[in-house]
């Protein structure tokens, strides 16, 4: 499972207002909680990661006014790990500048620079180990580390804390478990933990969009099988696994990881252009399951039904390997 999958999750339920002031109400230590008001808390819409920085990190941000000034505000930047990463705090320090200056370049600075509250969120397998200041990347004496910037990253392991120790409300607290237990061989199990608190939402739309978010990460987890994910359905809605098993597959496919592939089937729908549906299910599998084989390509080439092209660009995203897609592609041809 490739990082942008963890991204697209954690930011899908991160951005949400209500999820982000209560982890940072459970996470930020209380020294930084006396100086803000999280009532002002407002996720903006700019990203401050320019090209070198892509390949490192995606980032929220969030603006929050201080206590002692209306006109003040504090960015948190709110990012994740899902490996250990020694000079994340270089990272930060070059994304931190970057949003400073873009802030003076546009004149919205008054006499201070805002304060920027780099947080990293990681969910790793194993404990993360060493310094998170800035300094320590440095083999300095004491006194030329008086020539060295410096900051702290505040830092949430989650691999360092027990399930029982997660703290926050249910939405919170599920979308926690999930992320520290994603990478664990034990997932299946800790799944059944992740429906509980699915039960103990309160009912309304809200409520299923967020078990298809859930669904559609575990899609890439390349764990679960068809069965677990039924399981694990059943168990969140009481039985009802098999009904929205479709809904969930078809929603991830609407909205579409990929995009630019999607919109390319339907343009060659569209504009009977079956060269161009071809290239995007060619281009689905490749980036589900790395290097199409000569076969697969040659096979979908002999391929005109457009509706067959969809159908089979669908199972691409659903698959859970290509073994399972090779089928479906030979079914299509009987």
């Amino acid at each position: 499972m490739t990082t942008s999958h963890h991204d697209k999750f954690f930011k899908k339920m991160f951005s949400g207002k209500d999820l982000a002031k209560d982890f940072f109400s459970n996470y930020l230590p209380g020294y930084i909680l006396g100086q803000i008001d999280l009532t002002t808390l407002e996720a903006t819409t700019d990203s401050f990661v320019d090209d070198q920085l892509k390949e490192h990190f995606s980032d929220l941000v969030y603006r929050v006014n201080m206590k002692r000034s209306q006109e003040a505000y504090v960015c948190i930047l709110l990012e994740h790990k899902s490996h250990q990463d020694n000079r994340v705090s270089l990272q930060l320090l070059r994304y931190m500048t970057h949003m400073w200056t873009r802030i003076v370049s546009e004149k919205q600075a008054s006499e201070y620079l805002p304060v920027i509250i780099p947080l990293v969120f990681y969910h790793g397998t194993t404990t993360w180990e060493g310094s998170t200041k800035f300094s320590s990347l440095f083999d300095a004496t004491a006194e030329l580390k008086e020539h060295i910037p410096n900051f702290k990253y505040i830092l949430v392991d989650l691999s360092a804390l027990a399930d029982e120790k997660i703290k926050g409300d249910v939405k919170t607290r599920m979308t926690l478990l999930l992320q520290k237990h994603i990478g664990d061989p034990e997932l299946v199990a800790k799944l059944a933990d992740v429906a509980t608190l699915y039960h103990q939402l309160s009912a309304g739309p809200n409520q299923l969009e967020i078990l298809k978010a859930v669904a559609q990460y575990l899609i890439f987890t390349d764990k679960l099988t068809k069965e677990e994910m039924k399981v694990f359905l059943d168990q969140a809605t009481s039985g009802k696994g098999e009904d929205i098993m479709p809904t969930v597959a078809e929603q991830f496919i609407e909205e579409g990881i990929q995009k630019g592939i999607l919109q390319g089937i339907e343009q060659g729908i569209q504009k009977g252009a079956v060269g161009k549906a071809r290239e995007a299910i060619i281009d689905g599998i490749e980036i589900r399951f790395g290097q199409v084989p000569n076969e697969i390509t040659e096979s979908i080439d002999q391929l005109s039904d457009t509706a067959v092209l969809k159908s089979l660009l669908k199972q691409a995203f659903v698959s859970k390997n290509l073994d399972e897609f090779i089928q479906a592609l030979k079914k299509s041809k009987n």
